[in-house]
C-alpha cells in the first residue's frame, strides 16, 4: 500500500519541484533582462558595470550562473567569470532560441563544466525588437538534491509507517496465534482424554472467542454424553450381572437334577424363566432410558393431558381389576400441555405400574389432572405403604428399587424424571398421611 501510494507521489513531487525551480529561474531571468535592456541600449560602461554587479550578487546568493549576451550572442556580462565576456555563445541552442524571441528551458549536459545543467534562457526585448538574451544555468545536481531532500522526508514517514505497521501486525498476529496455540493445546488435552479441560474465552479477537465458546459447548456436550455412557455401561453391567448369574445357577442346578429329581428340575426351570423375564424387563428399561438421554433436542408439542390420562386409564383398568384394585379418574374436559411426543404416556404408565406393584388388594388408585396458570399437574395417587422419607430423593436414580419391589428394573422412575425434565417440567413423589403415595409430574401449559 505504501508503494502504491508513495511511488506516484514521489514522481509527482519530483516534477513539481523541478517545475517550481524552473519557474523561479524564468522569473528571475525576466527581472534581469529588464535591467539589462537599458544597459544594452546605451552600451555605456556604467550600465554594463551595473548589470555585471547585479548578476554577480544574484549568482552568489542563488548559486546560478547568469550570462547576458547581445543580439549577436556575444557575452557582455557573466556572473562567474569576466574572462567569458566577449565570447560568442551563439552555438548554444538555448541562446539561439532566446535570440529568436522564444523562451527556452530544460536540462542538458555541459561538456564545458562536465555536469548536467538546468537552464532557462529568455530574450531581452524592447518593443518588437530583440536586443539580446539572458541565460540562467543551475547545476541539475542541486535541483535533484532539493527534490531528494523532500523525498527523504516522505521516505522517512513511509519507513516509520511501515515499522509501526509491522509492529502492530506482529502484536495482532502474536495475540491471535497465542490464542490459537492455547486452543490447540486444549484440543490435544481433550483428545488425550482430559474431558474437563476448557478453552479460555476471555480476551482475543471476537472470532477466536466465538470459536472458543463453540469448542467449550461441544466439549460440555461430549463430556456429558461420555459421562452418561460410562454411567450407563457401569450401571447396566452391574445390574445385568445379578440376574444372569442367578439364571446360570438355576439352569445348572436344573441340569443336574433332570435325571434324579425331575420335579425339582422343573421348579428350577420355572425360576429360571422368572429370572429371564426379569432380565428382559431390565434390558427393555435400559433401552428406553438410553433413548430418553437424547431427547433434549426433540421439539415439544401441544397435547391434551386430559385425553391422554383418559386413554391410559382405560388401558390399565382391566389389569387393575384383576388385582382387585379400583382405578379412579379425576380430570377436566381438556388440559393442554407442552411435552415431547410420548412423554406423558410413559409417565402415567410408569406411575400406575409402580402403584399396582405396591398397593394392597381392595385399594384405590386415582389418576388426577389439575391445572393452574403456568403448570399442569398429573398425579397418580395410591393407598400403598409409600416410600421412606430418607429414600424420596433417591427414588428417581437409576436402578433404585424399594425393598418391597423384587420384580422391577429400577428404571421406571428414572425414565419419568428424564422425560419430564426434557419437556420443561419436573417429577416428584410425596408421601400421604396416614399412608399412600402421590406420584406427580408437572408440565408447562400449552
Amino acid at each position: 500500500m505504501l508503494a502504491v501510494q508513495d511511488i506516484p507521489l514521489i514522481k509527482y513531487l519530483r516534477v513539481v519541484e523541478t517545475e517550481r525551480i524552473t519557474t523561479a529561474l524564468e522569473r528571475d531571468s525576466f527581472v534581469i533582462s529588464g535591467r539589462a535592456k537599458e544597459a544594452i541600449e546605451s552600451s555605456s560602461p556604467v550600465g554594463l558595470a551595473y548589470i555585471q554587479n547585479a548578476i554577480t550578487e544574484y549568482g552568489a546568493q542563488s548559486g546560478a550562473r547568469v550570462l547576458v549576451v547581445d543580439i549577436f550572442g556575444v557575452a557582455i556580462a557573466d556572473s562567474e567569470s569576466l574572462d567569458a565576456i566577449g565570447t560568442s555563445f551563439l552555438s548554444r541552442p538555448e541562446i539561439s532560441e532566446a535570440l529568436a524571441g522564444s523562451i527556452s528551458s530544460g536540462r542538458r549536459f555541459s561538456s564545458t563544466t562536465n555536469q548536467e545543467l538546468l537552464y532557462v534562457a529568455v530574450p531581452i526585448i524592447n518593443g518588437s525588437q530583440t536586443l539580446g538574451a539572458v541565460r540562467l544555468t543551475f547545476p541539475a545536481a542541486v535541483v535533484d538534491n532539493a527534490v531528494n531532500e523532500r523525498l527523504r522526508g516522505i521516505g522517512s514517514v513511509a519507513g516509520i509507517t511501515l515499522l509501526v505497521s509491522i509492529l502492530v501486525a506482529l502484536l495482532l498476529a502474536l495475540g491471535i496465534t497465542r490464542r490459537l496455540s492455547a486452543l490447540k493445546k486444549v484440543t490435544e488435552e481433550f483428545t488425550k482424554g482430559n474431558y474437563k479441560v476448557r478453552a479460555e474465552i476471555d480476551g482475543g479477537a471476537p472470532e477466536i472467542r466465538s470459536f472458543a465458546r463453540s469448542f467449550n459447548a461441544m466439549a460440555d456436550q461430549l463430556d456429558k454424553l461420555i459421562t452418561q455412557q460410562k454411567a450407563f455401561a457401569g450401571d447396566a453391567s452391574h445390574q445385568l450381572r445379578t440376574p444372569l448369574t442367578a439364571l446360570q445357577l438355576r439352569l445348572e442346578r436344573a441340569t443336574e437334577m433332570l435325571a434324579t429329581d425331575p420335579a425339582g428340575a422343573a421348579e428350577r426351570l420355572e425360576a429360571a424363566m422368572i429370572e429371564a423375564e426379569r432380565l428382559q424387563r431390565l434390558v427393555e428399561g435400559l433401552l428406553v432410558l438410553s433413548r430418553s438421554e437424547n431427547v433434549d433436542q426433540i421439539a415439544r408439542v401441544n397435547c391434551d393431558a386430559a385425553q391422554i390420562a383418559r386413554e391410559r386409564f382405560e388401558n390399565w383398568e382391566a389389569l387393575a381389576s384383576e388385582q382387585n384394585v379400583s382405578l379412579e379418574l379425576k380430570i377436566p374436559e381438556t388440559a393442554t400441555i407442552l411435552a415431547i411426543p410420548g412423554a406423558l404416556e410413559q409417565v402415567i404408565d410408569n406411575y400406575i405400574d409402580n402403584a399396582l406393584g405396591n398397593v394392597p388388594a381392595n385399594s384405590t388408585i386415582t389418576v388426577e389432572v389439575t391445572t393452574d396458570q403456568q403448570l399442569t399437574k398429573i398425579s397418580v395417587i395410591d393407598e400403598g405403604p409409600g416410600i421412606p422419607e430418607a429414600d424420596i430423593d433417591k427414588a428417581f436414580n437409576r436402578f433404585w428399587r424399594a425393598k418391597s419391589d423384587t420384580h422391577g428394573s429400577g428404571l421406571g422412575l428414572a425414565i419419568v424424571d428424564r422425560l419430564t425434565t426434557a419437556s420443561g417440567g419436573r417429577a416428584e413423589l410425596v408421601n400421604l398421611q396416614p399412608h399412600g403415595l402421590s406420584a406427580n409430574a408437572y408440565f408447562p401449559n400449552g
